[in-house]
This record gives C-alpha cells, structure tokens and sequence, in this order.
C-alpha cells in the first residue's frame, strides 16, 4: 500500500510539472518600453457627432457580472445603449464608444477599431461601463465567460459588435462644426474605498454643442464600481451608469475613472437605488467649472501598445501561480494598448484596466498636467494594484491577473501616449 501510495505522489508530482512546465520556460522578460502607434495633432475648427443606439442581444439572454451557477436574465429593468461620439479637428479625428456591457473583450475591440479606420479615423477609443447586470454571452473565452460574461454565444458577439459599429458610423456621419468645454471636479464623497485605503473622487465632464448652444453630447467619467443591483439581480440593467446616461436627451457617454478600489457611496437621503446615485452624480456635475466654449480647443491623439508580463494570478499561492498564469493566459491579452486623447485643457488616458487609486495618481503625475484615467477601454487586462501592495497580498492584489510590474508597465506607456497627443517629443 506504501508502495502504490508512493507512485501516486510521483505521478501527481510529474502531471503538475508537465502543466506548469509551459509557463515556467515562459520568460519573466518579455517585455520592454512601450512604443507609439500612431499619433496626430488637430489644428483648425472642431467638429463633433454623436449616435445612441439601442443595444439588444439576442434570446435566449443571460446576464454578466459575476460567476454564477445559472447565466438566463430574467428580464430587462432598463434600456441599454451603444453610445458613439466622434470629434476632430483637421489632421486629427477619434471615435469614441460607451458601451453598457462588464468589459471589452479583445475580438470586440478589434472588430470596431477596423471600422473606425474605415471610417477614416485615427483614433477608436472603445470603452465598458462596467455594469455588472449588463448583457451577457460576448466573450469568447472559456474561462472569462464562466467567470464574468456568461458563455459565450456567437449571435450576442455579432450583434454587439453590429450595435457598436452602427453607433460609431452614424456618430461620424453625424459630424458639424462644435465647441469644447471641459473641466474636473471632486464628488468624494459619492465614492469610498472598499480597500479602505485613498478615495478618488475625481468627476471629469466634457461638453460638446454647436455654436448656437444646442448640445450634441457629454462626456462623463467618474470611477465608481456599477454594482448596485448586486449578485442576486437577474434583470439586465445599465446600474447607475445607465441611468445616468438617461437624464438627459443629448447622448452621454459614460467613462470609468479609476474603479479598481472604488465603489459607490449613496448620500443621506439619496434613494439607494441606480437612479437615485445617478441623481446625486447629476447634482455634482453641474457644479464642476469648464472652460469657456472653444471653437478650436487643443487637440491630439495617440496611441502606445506595451507587452504584458505574464499571467500570474493574485488569487492562487504563490507556489500556484506558474499554473495559474498558463491556465490563463489563453484568455487574457499578450499586450496592451493606450489611448491618450487631448481636448482642450484635459488629456483623457483611456486605459484597458481597472487601477487602484494609488496607482491612477502615479499615473497622473507621470502623464502631466490636466491628465484624467479612463478604465476598461479596450481589450480587458484587469486590475491594476501597487508593487508594495501586491508584495503583502493587499489590496486589489487577489484580483489581479498579471504579475506586479504590470502598473509600471501600463504606466509607462499612458505617460508616452500623453505626450505624443500633446506633440511632445
């Protein structure tokens, strides 16, 4: 019995090290600095357009968010929306997307960054709400879709992707002569930090109307996690995003700021519900300072790809994650990309992660004045915490998914995307 006890630990010994053996002769280095592709300054009068178009997956419909035993959606509390604006000046143009779905897989964003440059632009900025009670079935990922996404289903990913390529052509097609204001503001106190740790409260609004004031769209970012609805909703819905994208009847976009660590915090005598937190955020907007209408604004783009470190889970052992990180890197992206866009006094980073708010300053800082984080634009790459943080197993480090160079990674190539949309060298 010894004996035979013996040869079964040898076996599971060898079995473990023939499936760890692929990520352990993976190199830890396969990195280096982040180069730029692409990059265009605007110069003469701004244009803009914008599009909102119904976002409607095909039955039998599931619902995304969390890991579930059952995926079917129960019904739909609220309409959800692609929603597209495209702007540019002479020599520079970018589309923009907010999408009411958890994440952007990476076939996703792909597939409308080809239509973009279709459409002649330079720049596509493809970007989640993150709603965690948004459709489900889009991800064709093995792993993601029973984790996040529900599985995945060919007809949801085509007719997302239809809803979006729609949003972003009629957005273009939509193109007049606009002006800019734009500005940031704080509304720390609708935002806590679930880690306990620095709250960010930054409130970024972008407006855009014609030159007799009629408006034509709103930007609108702040980092707050949609998950008020919470794991036993069945009923799909934009969550607070959603609503707060309704109040109005020009098309608002809707732009996580940098969520990794931050959740929503409903004010004394605000409804605890989507539309009531929606609300408190409206009334925070229109107190935010933006400048004065410009028919001209500064304006520039660029984008910067870096490769990733290896997948390396934060939830699994130390000891596990070699395995871990070859299990997953299936379903995570070798690289990632940055889209620095400048308007105006403001340079948004539209980033592919969920960074803490710590990691977001560092960001900042780092990209210069006016600097703003986007989150969960384009292929996902999922949280983002500190080096020191992760080396104590705090924080957001249990939800990360590559190793703990990914936040200087990323860093550096949103600091070389803001400079090459300001035309610095």
């Amino acid at each position: 019995m010894k004996k035979l006890s013996a040869i079964g630990v040898v076996l599971a010994a060898l079995l473990a090290a023939a499936i760890a053996l692929p990520a352990l002769l993976r190199s830890d280095d396969r990195g280096g600095p982040p180069r730029l592709d692409g990059a265009c300054q605007g110069r003469g009068a701004l244009a803009a357009g914008a599009a909102e178009v119904p976002l409607r997956l095909p039955g039998p419909p599931t619902i995304a968010g969390f890991a579930r035993l059952r995926w079917g959606a129960e019904g739909q509390r609220d309409p959800l929306a692609a929603r597209a604006v495209v702007v540019g000046e002479p020599g520079c143009s970018v589309g923009i997307l907010s999408l009411e779905i958890l994440l952007v897989p990476p076939a996703l964003a792909r597939a409308v960054e080809r239509q973009g440059r279709a459409l002649g632009l330079d720049q596509v900025i493809v970007a989640a709400t993150h709603t965690h009670a948004g459709p489900g079935g889009y991800w064709d990922s093995f792993l993601g879709g029973r984790l996040a996404t529900a599985p995945y289903r060919p007809e949801a990913f085509a007719a997302l992707e239809a809803a979006a390529v729609r949003a972003l052509s009629e957005a273009r097609a939509a193109l007049a002569p606009a002006r800019l204001q734009a500005g940031e503001g704080d509304a720390s106190d609708l935002v806590m930090n679930r880690d306990g740790q620095e709250v960010d409260g930054r409130l970024v609004s972008v407006r855009l109307t014609r030159a007799d004031g009629t408006p034509v769209a709103r930007l609108v970012s702040l980092g707050s996690h949609p998950t008020m609805l919470g794991m036993r909703n069945r009923l799909l819905s934009g969550d607070w995003p959603g609503a707060l994208m309704r109040s109005r009847p020009e098309p608002v976009l809707f732009l996580e700021g940098a969520l990794g660590d931050q959740t929503t915090r409903v004010p004394a005598g605000v409804p605890g519900t989507p539309e009531g937190y929606a609300g408190a955020v409206e009334a925070r907007l229109a107190t935010v300072p933006l400048s004065a209408p410009d028919a001209a604004p500064a304006f520039g783009a660029a984008r910067t790809r870096v490769l990733l470190p290896p997948a390396s889970p934060g939830a699994a052992p130390a000891f596990l994650r070699p395995v871990a990180g070859w299990l997953f890197q299936g379903a995570l992206p070798a690289e990632a990309g940055v889209v620095a866009l400048r308007l105006g006094p403001l340079t948004l980073l539209a980033t592919t992660a969920e960074p803490t708010a710590r990691v977001a300053a560092g960001w900042r800082s780092a990209a210069g004045p006016g600097a703003e984080v986007v989150s969960l634009a384009g292929a996902y790459a999922g949280y983002v915490e500190t080096r020191e943080r992760m080396a104590a197993g705090k924080g957001e480090t249990g939800r990360t998914y590559y190793g703990p160079a990914l936040a200087e990674r990323l860093g550096e190539a949103v600091a070389l995307a803001a400079r090459a949309a300001r035309g610095e060298r």
